[in-house]
Order: structure tokens, then C-alpha cells, then sequence
């Protein structure tokens, strides 16, 4: 989903010289004959530092290599389903994102495919069973669209992803986990306030869409402030992720549009390849979408919106920054503390990539460091006078 992202910096370091032993990323693939298995499997083998488990035409054979293996990533290609197996569940991709998480509950797992509508959505059935990325074969559909960046962009996604697996433990065959030791917190925190704030900002990446749907789960129907997010994706997909927030959560969760007024209670979301601001014009603040230059490589970036919103709001914002690679959202926090305003951030245990939290909470913005389910009840406070 980071097609506007294409080459974040990894500053998701490993915590153990453990980690530094390892030579090469396992990367297992789960995918039927065809041109985006070709494309996925050449992406790897060009690569010095990947090895290849598969591929696998059927979701079954790769639950099932899993379970005498280790792999640090897997990816799925979600656009060829053969429903017209014997047994549908040996070979929908959907069925074997549950199945390999049964097996190994912190599995990194990738969804690949041609885009297309009905990719878009099946990629959105995947994030909510527990799959952490989906990135689309752009290329493939886009004659003006290079191969060569997007092999370089789909080779970052799973190094990084390949790390964050491996820092999460090793996986035993008997099923058993290894405590992993999560890297040094901050020694001290900024002061925290319980002043009710008058917007909310959110920003996030790689894992976001599942912990935004944990976030704003928790807040109701009723909630009164409105909230901004920033969430990585190229066009189209985030209308289709703010329909699913929507239905999902029984909130009213929209792209945002130019010019249009902030309400309470309402949800913004940054429209795919636009960046997402906001305008004080008297009493009033309202959206600004822009096509900007990408900023940390990144449109949307989380880093003008949090600008923006500081100068808008000030001490009345309240930041939120949920998992993702790289540090998107860091010069934005800056903005916001300076202004008077707060910022929370996602810890390292329940986080997909701790790269952005932790590039804020290392920074010494961050007033707290939460698991996502106290994040959304610690918001819902706010729903008090």
C-alpha cells in the first residue's frame, strides 16, 4: 500500500546481535501459475539476501510448508482464487491468510496481485483477517509505471517486514514462543494532560488499517471530536478503506474533500496520492488537498497535516501515531508540541513495524506509549464533558 511511499527509510534497526546472524530474509510464496507469480518470484531471486520457500499453487501446500519452517514474510497473490477446487478452502488465499496465522500468530503476511476493484476489496477481506500489507502489481496495468522501482520498493517492503518478524521471536515447531525483548523505551516522556482536545490526528502505514479499525472501534457513535488521519495508500484504496472503517465500525468515516468544513464527530481520511491539510478561516477550519510534492516520499504524508494542525489548533490537538515504517509524522509531532498540543504513540509489542512510534518516541515528543486497544479507550475519555 505504499505506492506513494515507494522508498521510506528504514530506521527499524534490529534489538539483538540474534537478529544480525541471519543471512538471508525466508520468504514463502503462496501464489498459482501465472504472470504476478512470475513477476514475485523473479523480484526474489534477483535479490542476494532472499530465499525462496515455493512457490505454492495452493493455500493448503503453503499452510502446510509452514508448518515445518520458518518464514521471516509470505505473500499471498489474492487475484487468482480457484473456487473451483473440491475444497475452495485448500486454495482461497483469503482462507490461508487465517490458517498460516493459526500457525504462526506473528506471520508477516503479504497480499500481492493485478489491481483491479475487486483486488481492492479482497485485499481489504485480507488486512481484516490479519494480513499487514497489500502491494498491488502496478506495473503490470501502468505502461508509464517502472519495473526496476517497483522491484527496488517491493524488495524495502520485505526487508523490512522480514525484520520485524524476526524481532517479534523465533518460532518453535512445538508451537512454542520465545519471549521477545523489545528495544529501550525512552527513558522519560513529556508531561501528559488530561485537557480534552478539539481534533484529533492520526497518522499510519504498514499495519495502520487494522489498528485504526481498533482505534476507532472503541470510540461509539457519539464520539465529538473530529479526527484527521493520515494513512500511506495510493488512490482508490482509501475510499474502499474508509467504506470499510465505516461498515466495520458503525462510524461515519469519509475521504476528505477540498474546501469542506471540519464537524464534530466527524472522520477525515486522506485521499490516495493527495496530501491532506488543514485551512483556519476565522471560527472555521477546513480541509485543503493538494498534490504537492511527496514528503518523505510519501503523498499522503503525515508531516504537512500535523503542521497544518498545529498552526490550526494548537495546544487543542491531540496526535496519534500508530505503526509504520519508516519516520513519517516525526517533524509534524514537533510542530504539534511546540504548539502545546500532545502526542501518543503505539508501542513496540503491538505494533506491525515499530518505525514511525518509534522515530517520535526516540525524538522526545510523545507524552505516551500505549498498546493499540489502550490507545482507543484512553481517546474515548474524551467522549466526557
Amino acid at each position: 500500500m505504499h505506492k506513494e511511499c515507494q522508498h521510506c527509510p528504514d530506521i527499524y534497526t534490529e534489538r539483538t546481535e540474534a537478529v544480525v546472524l541471519q543471512k538471508k530474509n525466508v520468504v514463502l510464496i503462496v501464489a498459482a501459475p501465472g504472470p504476478a507469480r512470475d513477476h514475485v518470484v523473479t523480484f526474489l531471486d534477483n535479490a542476494d539476501d532472499m530465499e525462496v520457500l515455493g512457490p505454492y499453487a495452493l493455500s493448503v501446500d503453503g499452510v502446510t510448508k509452514l508448518r515445518n519452517s520458518h518464514a521471516d514474510v509470505i505473500i499471498i497473490d489474492i487475484g487468482t482464487p480457484q473456487s473451483n477446487h473440491r475444497d475452495a478452502g485448500q486454495s482461497d488465499p483469503l482462507v490461508g491468510v487465517r490458517r498460516l496465522l493459526k500457525i504462526d500468530s506473528n506471520a508477516k503476511i503479504v497480499m500481492t496481485s493485478v489491481p483491479s476493484a475487486s483486488n481492492w476489496e479482497r485485499s481489504m477481506d485480507g488486512l481484516n483477517n490479519g494480513a499487514v500489507e497489500y502491494l498491488p502489481l502496478d506495473f503490470m496495468e501502468n505502461n508509464s509505471a517502472s519495473q526496476a522501482d517497483y522491484e527496488a520498493h517491493f524488495l524495502a517492503q520485505i526487508r523490512v517486514l522480514a525484520r520485524a518478524r524476526r524481532d517479534d521471536g523465533t518460532r518453535h515447531f512445538d508451537r512454542k514462543e520465545l519471549v521477545p525483548t523489545p528495544p529501550d523505551q525512552p527513558a522519560s516522556l513529556r508531561p501528559f494532560s488530561a485537557k480534552k482536545p478539539t481534533v484529533i490526528a492520526i497518522a499510519s502505514s504498514t499495519g495502520g488499517p487494522k489498528a485504526l479499525y481498533k482505534v476507532i472501534s472503541k470510540l461509539g457513535q457519539n464520539f465529538p471530536i473530529p479526527i484527521l488521519i493520515t494513512q500511506h495508500m495510493p488512490a482508490t484504496f482509501t475510499s474502499v478503506l474508509a467504506g470499510n472503517l465505516s461498515k466495520r465500525t458503525n462510524t461515519r468515516v469519509t475521504e476528505g474533500v477540498d474546501g469542506e468544513l471540519i464537524d464534530r464527530g466527524r472522520i477525515y481520511l486522506a485521499p490516495g496520492d493527495h496530501h491532506m491539510t488543514v485551512q483556519a478561516r476565522g471560527s472555521q477550519v477546513h480541509i485543503k488537498l493538494d498534490q504537492n510534492s511527496p514528503v518523505n516520499y510519501c503523498r499522503p504524508s503525515a508531516d504537512p497535516m500535523l503542521k497544518s494542525i498545529a498552526q490550526a489548533y494548537g495546544s487543542g490537538a491531540c496526535t496519534v501515531i500508530l505503526t509504520g515504517m519508516g519516520s513519517d509524522g516525526k517533524t509534524g509531532c514537533k510542530n504539534i508540541v511546540e504548539a502545546g498540543g500532545q502526542v501518543v504513540v503505539q508501542d513496540f509489542e503491538s505494533s506491525t513495524v515499530w518505525g514511525m512510534p518509534r522515530a517520535v518516541a526516540e525524538a522526545g515528543y510523545a507524552s505516551k506509549i500505549l498498546d493499540i486497544n489502550d490507545i482507543g479507550l484512553l481517546l474515548k475519555t474524551y467522549q466526557n464533558p
